[in-house]
């Protein structure tokens, strides 16, 4: 086939936005024609990494680098401005994709990032058959927690659910949802927020995947701690401070575990503090990982505890899973679709006492239960072997395109 992308954000060796836009592209050139319309800023580092690694240059894949006039965008520094740009920047893609459409007669074209239904896309412009995500923006954080946010916090979440409704009443993003053939969300959350006229070509559909999965290692440790780890941006959705009130519950009842927290971000003095006297002997803050070495980092933990309340996604706790390391996680959009609806790894949202008490004691279970924790392990292997990685998403992609060429 010939496959048209839209990916603003498409780099190598990113994560976000950028690696997702990337390796749909690699995946997709793997078996089909693809030209990828993204930033113009994106093209140094993809050219660089190809010199660099000619395994993934392909003949199938095609660049379009596509800027606009700085006459157009001088006031733009850094994320400010960045929706109006983005918007510019959809715009004249749009008409880029038109005039190319002349000429390759695409089968098809997806639109990949942003990976968000609140920010528009034109690529419904052209008459051939449009595969509108994996999209998400949906999520929230559940009503029931009830975290402690302070005033700019509440304005936050308050634009962001405002922005959600406008979305909805937006002409091209309306149009957009119309004339889909195909809407990957990559969260119940996201698919919930469309309207239920198109729920019947709506499918859940993470935006994040895996390359490659390596095989299992048995790992032995010289000492017996059950050691737990948290890792992501430390900031008020993601609430560490939940995950830490938790294993304070059961410090005590269980000196030889521990509580290892890896990121970065506004809240980290504070979480030291609520730490106590428990730092620096049940529980420690970490130093960087680099990314090239998290496989083997987080093989040295036995609990991946994820409390991250309004991810669509959430890499950290795919890696995890991926080499073995079973995860809990509050049941919250990406999480709960990672966790596949394990009961074993799942913490439905209550009230933010309930939450904590819920989440110590399926700590405590699995620190006890080596056995649950193998089971858990080995399912939670399993399913992200089976459906995160690109290449059997893209493939699914491919069977629920109904409509395309077969002789293409």
């Amino acid at each position: 086939m010939k496959i048209l992308l839209s990916a603003y954000a498409c780099e190598p060796n990113k994560g976000s936005e950028p690696g997702v836009g990337w390796s749909w592209a690699i995946e997709y050139a793997k078996y089909n024609q693809v030209w990828v319309l993204t930033r113009d800023n994106n093209e140094p580092t993809i050219k660089e990494y190809l010199e660099k690694n000619p395994e993934y240059k392909n003949d199938n894949l095609h660049f379009i680098y596509i800027g606009l006039p700085k006459i157009l965008t001088f006031w733009k520094k850094g994320r400010r401005g960045m929706r109006l740009f983005y918007m510019l920047w959809q715009r004249k893609a749009a008409k880029v994709a038109h005039n190319l459409n002349k000429q390759e007669h695409f089968n098809v074209v997806q639109h990949i990032t942003f990976v968000s239904y609140t920010q528009p896309t034109y690529m419904y412009k052209l008459d051939i058959p449009l595969i509108w995500g994996p999209i998400s923006g949906g999520e929230n954080i559940p009503s029931e927690i009830q975290i402690n946010m302070s005033w700019k916090e509440k304005l936050i979440e308050f634009i962001r659910k405002a922005s959600q409704d406008i979305a909805l009443i937006t002409p091209s993003i309306r149009k957009t949802m119309k004339k889909a053939q195909l809407i990957l969300a990559a969260t119940e959350e996201t698919k919930e927020k469309m309207p239920k006229q198109y729920w019947h070509k709506t499918h859940i559909l993470p935006a994040i995947g895996l390359e490659a999965i390596p095989e299992l290692e048995n790992v032995n440790r010289d000492d017996k701690k059950v050691k737990i780890i948290m890792a992501g941006r430390l900031i008020y959705w993601k609430a560490f401070d939940i995950g830490i009130k938790a294993f304070l519950k059961i410090a005590d009842q269980f000196p030889d575990a521990e509580l290892h927290i890896l990121g970065e971000g506004i809240k980290k003095e504070s979480l030291k503090r609520l730490a106590g006297k428990y730092l620096g002997k049940q529980i420690f803050f970490e130093n960087h990982v680099s990314h090239d070495h998290i496989y083997d980092y987080y093989k040295n933990f036995d609990i991946f505890l994820n409390t991250t309340l309004r991810d669509s996604g959430c890499m950290t706790m795919m890696e995890a899973m991926c080499v073995g390391v079973p995860c809990v996680a509050i049941a919250t959009g990406g999480p709960k679709v990672l966790l596949n609806g394990q009961n074993a790894g799942c913490v439905i949202p209550e009230s933010y006492n309930s939450t904590v008490s819920s989440l110590a004691d399926k700590l405590s279970e699995l620190i006890t239960d080596e056995k649950l924790r193998k089971d858990l392990q080995n399912e939670q292997y399993g399913f992200v072997k089976r459906d995160f990685l690109t290449s059997n998403k893209a493939k699914r992609i491919e069977k629920m395109m109904w409509w395309r060429n077969t002789n293409a």
